[in-house]
């Protein structure tokens, strides 16, 4: 990750990037709704938000220019970012990838996974979700699910947090089916490894 002196911090509507070396705010982002959450990776900086009737919003904003790149009425889970792609799963069980400079939809394909939550993990350029008992490869053009397998070494029924090629801390849905399951990508309370920063905010 981009090192940077500067901390971000959330006050009920609002997200600070404060520099605390200047003693100074380098940017403030007001929202229209309550602040739940917030990570960064690398340049990028993910912001939920929920309203007083249960709506949650994902905002995608420039860490160095404070600016909302675009905004989505969904929460991410499983968030990978691949050259200028973002897949992530959300929970009514869908895999979207966005072109994460426009946010145009790529693709939102109905996980092939009918009673348990997927992992999901990147290897060799491909990017896999699996189950204990099931492994897919997904094309990342357009959602096309191939079944596949993981490596002989690699065993999905052994494995839970990864950390992998893209160098974060994969999260993942609750699931009744007894597969591991964490908070989402940009929980007040998520991952804080590698590539990603979760919590209210913490150093770059």
């Amino acid at each position: 990750m981009k090192l940077s002196p500067s901390i971000l911090f959330t006050e009920k509507k609002k997200v600070v990037k404060f520099n605390p070396k200047e003693n100074k705010y380098d940017w403030e982002i007001d929202f229209k709704y309550w602040v739940s959450g917030l990570s960064r990776i690398e340049d990028y900086v993910f912001v939920t938000t929920y309203s007083n009737w249960g709506k949650s919003f994902t905002h995608l904003i420039d860490f160095d220019k404070g600016k909302i790149l675009w905004e989505v009425e969904d929460i991410f889970y499983s968030v990978h970012i691949i050259e200028n792609t973002l897949i992530y799963y959300n929970k009514k069980k869908y895999f979207t990838a966005i072109n994460i400079a426009s946010g145009e939809k790529i693709f939102f394909v109905k996980s092939p996974f009918k009673w348990t939550s997927p992992k999901a993990i990147l290897l060799n350029g491909n990017f896999y979700i699996y189950s204990s008992k099931n492994t897919y490869v997904v094309n990342l053009k357009n959602g096309a699910f191939s079944e596949s397998r993981l490596p002989d070494k690699f065993d999905p029924k052994e494995v839970g947090l990864v950390l992998d090629e893209f160098q974060i801390n994969i999260n993942n849905l609750p699931s009744a089916g007894g597969d591991y399951g964490g908070a989402h990508m940009v929980d007040g309370g998520g991952s804080d490894t590698g590539g990603g920063d979760g919590g209210g905010g913490g150093e770059g």
